[in-house]
């Protein structure tokens, strides 16, 4: 038997979610959840799937097996605690949550009720990021000694972000909404832990309540530092997702969505290909998802792993705004 989905928000992600759900094998999309019918409704018939009008009535559905949280990232902590509690699995787009004690208690609510919890750090599935950790621990480069992570989010418009311009519902600004993608690859990659934090953020166009633009500085355990750059409001042309490694041995470079480039000592750039067999990022984190329910095992990225990232946003924060370096872990509250 299929395994039974809904989606709680029918915006972007959620539809993307939804989309790439029906295409799974063994899964069914039954539920769609959202406030605005004029969004939820058309989504709902276009996959044969019910209409709810809020989270309470989709909790009703006892065909519902699993759910993918999309909304306002203030709110997924009182979603995914009453998803678990009706015994649902949950994947929570990220951030996990805007605070460390919400991420805390959902992270809890779902252990207590024995269902799987994975969060939407997607990045962590794409196929050139993949690839990317691949070499890196391969050695092509040799020795990591430092980083730098750069987003450049493209927007030609003055007008407003919606939500996500909102602090009350995003938690934050640029760092709270791509920096978090930042910070979990980051600490993927690197597979340490970040244990210090230094940074400065501005304002810009005025698309956003919290900061437009920052850089920040991450120490790592196993001594490495790296340099994060967010900006929003680059004319949309110059958009760019992009990591460099510079090691011993070479560079590696990678750019979401494009590829991955290495130069090693006495050679110059080349392009190295993606292995063509390997499913895209949603693709990829939607399918591990429903293995973790189906083989009964925690997903590769957990909780707890939301979370860590969460708090590298959070130290970012306190560090911007106290103009000091912070220490890592932060306290819960």
């Amino acid at each position: 038997m299929p395994l039974r989905v809904g989606v709680l928000g029918a915006g972007a992600i959620g539809r993307r979610h939804a989309e790439v759900y029906a295409r799974q094998p063994d899964c069914q999309v039954v539920a769609i959840a959202d406030l605005d019918p004029a969004r939820g409704q058309p989504l709902a018939d276009a996959l044969g799937a019910r209409y709810y009008p809020d989270l309470q009535t989709l909790l009703t559905d006892e065909r519902v097996q699993a759910v993918s949280v999309c909304l306002p990232h203030a709110l997924h902590a009182e979603a995914v605690v009453a998803l678990a509690r009706a015994g649902k699995h949950v994947l929570v787009e990220k951030p996990i949550a805007t605070t460390l004690a919400d991420a805390d208690r959902l992270i809890a609510a779902c252990r207590q009720a024995g269902v799987v919890l994975i969060v939407g750090q997607t990045h962590r599935f794409y196929p050139e990021h993949r690839l990317a950790d691949r070499l890196l621990h391969e050695g092509a480069i040799g020795q990591v000694l430092t980083v730098t992570d750069t987003i450049w989010a493209g927007h030609d418009e003055d007008r407003p972000l919606g939500w996500r311009g909102r602090l009350a519902l995003n938690g934050g600004g640029i760092f709270m909404d791509n920096g978090v993608h930042a910070a979990d690859r980051l600490r993927w990659w690197l597979r340490s832990p970040v244990t210090w934090v230094a940074a400065r953020t501005g304002r810009g166009r005025g698309l956003l309540e919290g900061e437009e633009h920052g850089t920040a500085l991450l120490g790592f355990a196993n001594g490495l530092t790296a340099t994060l750059h967010q900006v929003l409001g680059v004319p949309r042309a110059a958009s760019r997702c992009r990591v460099e490694f510079v090691g011993t041995d070479g560079i590696l470079q990678v750019d979401t969505w494009q590829g991955v480039r290495l130069c090693r000592r006495g050679g110059v750039w080349e392009e190295v290909p993606v292995p063509p067999a390997w499913p895209g990022g949603f693709e990829a984190e939607i399918a591990e998802f429903l293995a973790a329910i189906r083989e009964g095992r925690p997903p590769t990225v957990p909780g707890e792993e939301g979370r860590a990232a969460l708090e590298v946003i959070l130290a970012i924060y306190r560090a911007a705004e106290t103009g000091t370096v912070v220490q890592l872990p932060l306290p819960a509250a």
